[in-house]
């Protein structure tokens, strides 16, 4: 008997197609234009560049400057199903009683291809380009987020399940440095760069921040690595890890996460980056459900025959993790990784819709925030609400199919 595909697999399928071919389905630019005969792609370049920046075309950065996108006499255009780009105003063209524009309407001086599928809101802005922008916002933040996340989990659940807390051995020199490095790379990374990072104008600075983080940590791993050849500090101790990242993890989980993503985000810098910066905060109160699962499904496997055996023939206990016990537990953290993008898609829907999300209004949380001064414009909450519940609705229901539970 066949097998059919569950729905959910098709929702979410459908997502990441709207998501990647945002500039294709949602432009205010042509995708493809001819002028003086010659054939040019203005819509595409957003793909790569900033949509700001100056054209190398004389006649195309004309046209930029002037905003003539859609009105300007091309010889051939070709412009998106939705050509409206997300969170483009169009206030000049409506008078104030005129907006928000319903479904369907035709765009003021313009052909009748210029249509706002799904109305606008007060400001012009189309509905339509701002909810599959949206599409966009939610994969983005759930895969870097959970991306993120189960990078941490997936270190501290295997520390925690596999050595437990009596098998994971270092030398006093390595540990004591490792730890003493803590503050230091904190530090460098960033308290002294601080002001470099209030005003960076995208994530490469705060990718820099995390480089130097980790290689003062190394730095100082490898003077304890060095120290450890003194009696002293070559003396090996046993290391707790089990309690000691639960317990982390149980703190973790006692701290409210919109709350603190509340607090962390109206005190960072609005701007383009703070984009990331919520990522990343999404992405580091979001590792405890990871760690949890990898831990549990570790400590079965670390008993199980082929594991003792492995150890019988001398390989090492790193080997054993990563070759032979932590594949096993890959399908534990899909089932969090699942769990975890639902979780993260709510959570920015959350902090946008209560103006603390995207800076771009571009995403479904800031839509259904919008729809608060148009209480009868149900095309602003409705289409937006929908697409939030389809996919939180789907990633559970994945989430449920891989544990077995249906």
């Amino acid at each position: 008997m066949k097998k059919h595909l569950h729905p959910a697999y098709w929702v979410l399928g459908l997502l990441l197609l709207v998501a990647v071919g945002r500039d294709f389905l949602a432009n205010g630019r042509p995708l493809y234009c001819r002028v003086e005969g010659e054939g040019l792609w203005p819509g595409l370049r957003t793909l790569w560049k900033d949509p700001n920046a100056p054209f190398a075309h004389p006649v195309l950065d004309s046209i930029r400057r002037n905003e003539l996108w859609k009105t300007y006499p091309y010889e051939a255009a070709v412009f998106a199903p939705i050509p409206f780009s997300p969170g483009e105003k169009a206030m000049p063209y409506f008078s104030a009683n005129e907006l928000p524009a319903r479904p369907g309407t035709i765009h003021p001086q313009l052909p009748l291809r210029f249509r706002h599928w799904l109305g606008t809101d007060r400001e012009g802005r189309d509905v339509a380009a701002a909810l599959v922008s949206g599409a966009r916002v939610a994969v983005l933040t759930g895969l870097a987020a959970m991306t993120m996340a189960m990078s941490i989990g997936l270190f501290l659940g295997a520390l925690a399940g596999f050595w437990g807390d009596d098998r994971l051995r270092l030398r006093r020199g390595t540990l004591w440095l490792t730890l003493l490095g803590l503050l230091p790379a904190w530090f460098y990374a960033f308290e002294a760069r601080q002001y470099v990072l209030s005003t960076a104008e995208g994530i490469g600075e705060w990718v820099m921040s995390g480089a130097i983080f980790v290689g003062v940590l190394l730095l100082f791993r490898i003077v304890g690595w060095l120290l450890g050849r003194f009696p002293f500090f070559g003396r090996v101790v046993t290391v707790p890890a089990d309690l000691l990242i639960m317990r982390l993890s149980e703190v973790f989980n006692a701290i409210p996460k919109l709350i603190f993503l509340f607090v962390m985000v109206a005190v960072l810098p609005r701007g383009n980056e703070s984009f990331w910066v919520l990522i990343a905060l999404i992405g580091a109160m979001s590792w405890t459900g990871v760690a949890r699962f990898v831990r549990a499904d570790l400590l079965r496997v670390r008993e199980l025959d082929y594991v003792t055996a492995a150890r019988g023939l001398g390989l090492s206990e790193a080997r054993i993790l990563w070759r032979h016990a932590l594949p096993n537990a890959i399908r534990a953290t899909m089932i969090a990784f699942a769990f975890g993008v639902a979780g993260a898609v709510l959570l920015e829907a959350s902090l946008s819709f209560l103006g603390l999300g995207s800076t771009s209004n571009a995403s479904w949380g800031a839509l259904l925030n919008n729809a608060r001064s148009s209480l009868k414009a149900w095309w602003m909450a409705l289409p937006s609400g929908l697409a939030i519940c389809l996919t939180v609705l789907a990633l559970n229901a994945i989430g449920e199919q891989l544990s077995g539970n249906k």
